[in-house]
């Protein structure tokens, strides 16, 4: 079982954003987005929207990948995205900035994960 924060919330004035979410990939390739099994309500980064800390249970031979994106003030995006396995332990993780996802750190061979929710 895993425990990730997904939110979706922006700034009062809709200048600042940001946006989480959690998917499922098969080692076929197949990508599900991932329902959590528990949830808790928590205080969101901006103020409005909604976020909470929820956990996942993750089925034999599927991969999680996380995905966090922050919009600024003049549109850009930037963000990463995590490939965990089964025990929650963090496989690969790619930056994503200036519309390119870049290697971060984690053992290059799951770049398919991210590649394939990408």
């Amino acid at each position: 079982m895993i425990t990730l924060r997904v939110e979706m919330s922006k700034s009062r004035s809709g200048k600042h954003a940001v946006r989480s979410m959690v998917f499922l990939v098969s080692e076929r390739g197949e990508v599900y987005e991932a329902k959590p099994r528990t949830y808790i309500k928590t205080k969101p980064i901006y103020a409005k929207g909604t976020a909470y800390e929820a956990s996942y249970v993750v089925p034999e031979n599927m991969l999680i990948v996380y995905v966090w994106l922050t919009k600024n003030l003049r549109g850009h995006v930037k963000g990463y995205m995590e490939v965990y396995s089964r025990d929650a332990e963090l496989l690969f993780r790619a930056a994503y900035r200036k519309l390119k996802l870049r290697y971060s750190k984690g053992d290059p061979s799951y770049e398919w994960a991210v590649r394939r929710v990408a």
